[in-house]
């Protein structure tokens, strides 16, 4: 029978012996001198004789030091362990702070030169030495210290005890006895010598006893307490002691942490768990603390593990503990109430314990065990037969690893000219001049170019003098201008290229091979061998811009293939692995003819050698290495995944090489075999593998080797897995997560459904992180630009029907009775019976409801309701802006988009539009009434040609007419998703702009502009935001300038804002410099003039 109890002896993990200082009980072999050390403390001695005389002739050194320390250097036969203390502080002076940790060679030296209790006592001197600084002879003085440790002087003494203490814990009795009698000679009233003293002799429990009784009665000295955690051995005593230990100064030294835990064992468990506690640990101290408590055993720590598996880390430390223990795992997660989830995952994985375990348990953790093995057993599914699991899934490539022998074709060139090769207008948007409007200033050119190329010269003076020198100054250094500034590069960058062309290629390339994060985009028009080259590196290896280099290969594919050959056929590496790579991304973008064409330029034996590459079976390219599957990724603990057709679900093993797939695919680059699962298994199952996969990466913290279980959710996902994810993404950001979270929209994406794509147009929209918000709004950009589309014509395209009818409504089928859905004026789905009564809820399917149908409907209801709750708000939202931004839609778009869009009509129904001419003059005004028809102002029908132009009506376009629209409203009793009618209209004038400087706000409030269209500014220095930002018709911005700003990441640190200005600029221009701009809001038109006034009055109110 198992045993259910946790091991009595705990034995301390190899990786931990390194840091763990032995006692005298480990029976620990005495370490060797070793030579090299005491070779380099000899050096040190004739080196830095002169500066240690120098400090002792320090008038403010005390004469017995001075007189120690001499009689030490002259090799006196009665020299004293001070006396070596002394010599050694003195050669801290010139070592200086960063070398002084080179001190700890003394401790070998002294044992070797005059035995382990001379040593010993030396190092006891050392810890009540001082010098007044690291200047040259600089006084070395005696302190009696209380205080704590002075980590640049005595921490040098602490590494010195460390080293000393595992030779004197292993010698002889006799030996030892020495050691103690001449610490105890030395040791005095101070405090951190007293701690040194029994950091080096632990097992004279009565001193050490005697420190820690008196630290624990003083406040302060928390080295001194962290230092102790060496030195104590009862658990109670340690336990008190680290209770009085902040977790910084416990991990300060490795050797503190690992002693104290390798000494008392399980009974450690409470403080590492009121250490993890701590509100300012950080993720690497979370790591070592929950590693240290997964494997000291016990109920303390497994419990304590328990308890805090809601904490990043925590479950992958918690699974690893119940894995060492088994048996021992089963009964604490059977005790504990709420740990059912995690019950299942250790029983799925050792289903044997639970008979054995069952009887040593009480009635209430049996029955949960009988539980979680009832969960278990309802999901089994019948195993497939050998022969219904694809072949890929039994004998992948990686099991039969196939040994190709490239051929190698050598002496080929490729003769490419450099070109920059613009597409129609983009010369004129890169060169517009606006980096130098927002950045230049005055310069000594003479002054940059003495300097160019040399440290003393400033790569923000370079740039401006690139984009803003003339020519004759210029032109003869810009091919050979190096860039040392990288920020903003593809901004400047260019206007660089835009100016110069093909004479402006090497620095481009020199800044996008260094940052191509940044830079990468430069390369759009570049075509040259040097730019292939570099784009077949990103390919293979920098994730972040790979879709920019496969943009670059289609844009320039003759160019690529003619660069790209000589060094996919030529000398074996890592150049021509890159090469091999993008030759074969052409062929599967359909350029592969390209590819051969250039091939034959080169000769038969370049044409077979090119065949080669691209015949290569795409299932056979694999990594070097495959990744090792995390513990979480066991196919035992996951769902399972059951092929179409009832054909019963994959073993085991298939699984693990399903999940394999998933580990070696990313986004951009999904293994091949991939397909093959995708069309033989339910996709149902492998969306949920593919979210369980995801929910242990999670909790084990999210390692980065791991992020491809982030991938696999864009791979398998549908919009089950859009609804879960979406607040994840959103939260992310405020947990430190940005980087997960811009994946994140990747993955929506990646998904592709209407309700993925619908989320992440909302979180362009709105999202509280602006840095997600922006590149949410750029992969929307991204999206509609493919498909020919503006990004508010791809949002008309994302609002998904959520499967309502064409009169906007959903019948639920309960079989005798059925309800109807509609929609009010802020989307919320309302409920009415076959009579058309309006209900308060749908009830819950009954007795007399039919089985299958009822509860269907039941659960479409919830749904729809998450779905309608998730996109509502934005959907009213995006309507309000496209009023306040003005904008137009053809008349057959209206129809499609809006007026006929089965979700969105509820809220266009509730609009007056108007009709533009085509100078956008307004003109007559409709509604959509109930029955889908148009209809005027005097309800007259009216009809809208698919070539007519439409908006929705802003007051200011109404007129007269603003009044009977008003009635009419009002006698249908129609009410407005957002004030359209009873909107105010006066406008933004330099007299009301003028009355708002000064006025004063919270920050949380002026962060209202942003629900508003607002955004905030670009960071300056320090990262503070000095401004809002809007767009207004015209390519302009109208800008608040506040003070003292907004500090990105701690946004109240700065306190209240006060308006500076409030002024009109072109969106090119630096918002930092204002003046001579405040006149120009006369320019505003009259809507976006009366609808500024709005917003800033709501926010000042």
């Amino acid at each position: 029978m198992a045993d259910v109890r946790s091991s009595e002896t705990f034995v301390v993990p190899a990786g931990w012996k390194r840091f763990v200082l032995p006692r005298r009980a480990a029976g620990a072999a005495v370490p060797k001198v070793k030579a090299a050390d005491v070779k380099a403390a000899e050096t040190m001695l004739h080196v830095f004789d002169g500066d240690v005389l120098g400090a002792l002739g320090n008038r403010n050194t005390p004469g017995d030091l001075a007189e120690a320390g001499r009689a030490y250097l002259a090799g006196d036969p009665a020299a004293t362990p001070l006396g070596a203390a002394v010599v050694a502080r003195g050669v801290a002076v010139p070592l200086g702070w960063n070398r002084r940790d080179e001190l700890t060679v003394f401790a070998d030296y002294w044992r070797s030169r005059h035995g382990l209790a001379f040593a010993a006592a030396a190092v006891a001197e050392l810890s009540t030495l001082h010098l007044a600084s690291y200047q040259p002879s600089s006084a070395i003085t005696r302190k009696v210290l209380d205080a704590d440790i002075e980590t640049s002087f005595t921490g040098t003494a602490v590494h010195l005890a460390y080293r000393l203490r595992r030779a004197v814990v292993a010698v002889p009795a006799e030996d030892y006895e020495q050691v103690v009698a001449a610490l105890a000679a030395v040791r005095g009233p101070g405090l951190v010598q007293r701690a040194v003293v029994s950091v080096i002799a632990p097992d004279e429990t009565g001193w050490a006893g005697d420190i820690c009784t008196e630290i624990l009665g003083k406040g302060g000295r928390e080295g001194i307490r962290g230092l102790l955690l060496t030195v104590v051995s009862d658990p109670e005593a340690g336990l008190r002691l680290a209770g009085r230990v902040d977790v910084w100064a416990a991990l300060s030294e490795s050797e503190r942490i690992h002693t104290f835990v390798a000494t008392l064992g399980p009974a450690a468990a409470p403080a590492l768990a009121g250490w993890l506690d701590a509100p300012h640990l950080d993720a690497k101290g979370r790591a070592k603390l929950l590693a240290m408590l997964s494997a000291i055993g016990g109920d303390t720590a497994f419990n304590a593990l328990l308890e805090r598996t809601g904490r990043p880390d925590a479950a992958a430390a918690l699974a690893e503990a119940a894995g060492r223990e088994p048996a021992h795992a089963l009964r604490l997660l059977a005790e504990a109430p709420s740990a059912g989830r995690f019950l299942q995952r250790h029983l799925a994985g050792h289903r044997q314990l639970a008979d054995e375990v069952r009887p040593q348990l009480s009635e209430a953790a049996a029955a949960r065990i009988d539980a979680a093995h009832a969960v278990l057993a309802a999901g089994d599914v019948s195993p497939a037969a050998p022969a219904d699991v694809p072949p890929i899934l039994v004998t992948p490539p990686w099991l039969t690893p196939v040994s190709r022998k490239p051929v190698v074709v050598t002496g080929l060139s490729a003769d490419v000219p450099v070109r920059v090769e613009w597409a129609p207008g983009e010369r004129e948007r890169w060169g517009d001049g606006s980096w130098a409007v927002r950045h230049g200033g005055t310069h000594d050119w003479a002054e940059i170019i003495r300097k160019l190329g040399t440290s003393a010269s400033s790569g923000w003076d370079e740039i401006d003098f690139f984009l803003r020198a003339p020519d004759d100054l210029t032109l003869a250094r810009v091919g050979a201008w190096q860039p040392s500034y990288h920020y903003d590069a593809a901004d400047w960058g260019s206007e660089l290229l835009a100016r110069y062309g093909a004479e402006a290629v090497p620095p481009v390339l020199d800044v996008a091979r260094r940052s191509p994060a940044t830079a990468a985009l430069l390369l759009a028009p570049i075509a040259s061998p040097e730019a292939a080259v570099l784009v077949a590196g990103w390919l293979a290896r920098v994730r972040s811009v790979r879709p920019i280099a496969l943009a670059w290969l289609a844009r320039h594919p003759d160019v690529a293939a003619r660069a790209l050959i000589p060094v996919a056929v030529g000398r074996i590496g890592q150049a021509r692995s890159d090469a091999e790579g993008a030759l074969r991304a052409m062929l599967e973008n359909g350029q592969g003819e390209r590819v051969r064409a250039a091939a034959a330029g080169f000769g038969d034996a370049t044409v077979a050698a090119v065949e080669e590459i691209l015949a290569v079976d795409p299932l056979t390219i694999l990594p070097k290495v495959l990744p090792q599957l995390p513990d979480w990724a066991n196919p035992a603990l996951l769902p399972p995944i059951r092929l179409t057709g009832g054909r019963g679900a994959l073993p085991a093993e298939a699984a693990r090489h399903v999940i394999t797939m998933l580990a070696i695919s990313r986004l951009d680059t999904v293994y091949p075999g991939l397909s093959v699962v995708i069309t033989e298994c339910e996709p149902a199952d492998l969306a949920g593998l593919a979210w369980a996969l995801f929910t242990e990466w999670r909790e084990a913290g999210h390692p980065a080797k791991q992020s491809w279980a982030l991938d696999a959710l864009g791979l398998f996902g549908d919009d089950e897995t859009v609804r879960r994810l979406s607040p994840v993404i959103r939260g992310w950001p405020g947990e430190g997560g940005h980087s997960r979270a811009v994946a994140g929209l990747d993955v929506l994406a990646a998904i592709g459904t209407d309700l993925a794509l619908m989320h992440l147009n909302g979180i362009a929209q709105k999202v509280k992180f602006r840095g997600l918000k922006e590149r949410a709004t750029e992969k929307i950009a991204e999206l509609a630009a493919e498909l020919g589309l503006t990004a508010d014509e791809l949002a008309d395209r994302l609002v998904p029907d959520l499967g309502l009818d064409g009169s906007g409504s959903l019948v639920l089928d309960y079989g005798r009775r059925t309800f109807t859905v509609g929609f009010d004026e802020q989307l919320k789905p309302f409920v009415a019976d076959a009579s058309g009564k309006p209900l308060k809820t749908l009830p819950k399917p009954g007795t007399q409801d039919d089985p299958v149908l009822a509860p269907e409907s039941y659960q479409r209801f919830a749904a729809l309701k998450k779905d309608v709750r998730a996109i509502a708000a934005d959907q009213v939202r995006r309507l309000e802006h496209a009023m306040v931004g003005q904008r137009r839609w053809s008349g057959a778009a209206f129809r499609q988009f809006l007026a006929g869009h089965p979700l969105l009509r509820h809220l266009v129904r509730r609009l007056v539009w108007v009709r533009f001419d085509a100078t956008g003059r307004p003109g007559a005004t409709l509604r959509v009434a109930e029955d889908g028809t148009l209809a005027g102002v005097t309800d007259e029908t009216v009809t809208l040609g698919d070539e007519e132009t439409v908006g929705i009506a802003h007051p200011l376009h109404l007129g007269d007419d603003l009044a009977a629209w008003a009635e009419v409203f009002a006698d249908y009793e129609i009410l407005q998703p957002f004030p359209q009618l009873s909107r105010g209209v006066e406008p933004l004038t330099p007299e009301r702009a003028a009355a708002f400087v000064g006025r004063k706000a919270t920050t949380p409030a002026l962060l209202g502009l942003e629900r508003r269209g607002w955004r905030r500014g670009s960071p300056q220095d320090a990262g503070v935001q000095g401004w809002f930002e809007r767009d207004v018709p015209g390519g302009l911005h109208l800008v608040l300038a506040i003070d003292p700003g907004i500090a990105v990441g701690a946004i109240d640190v700065l306190g209240d804002q006060t308006v500076e200005a409030l002024f009109v600029a072109p969106s090119s221009a630096h918002h930092w410099f204002r003046s001579g701009q405040d006149d120009r809001i006369r320019e505003l038109d009259p809507i976006t003039a009366a609808e500024a006034l709005r917003e800033l009055t709501e926010v000042f109110a």
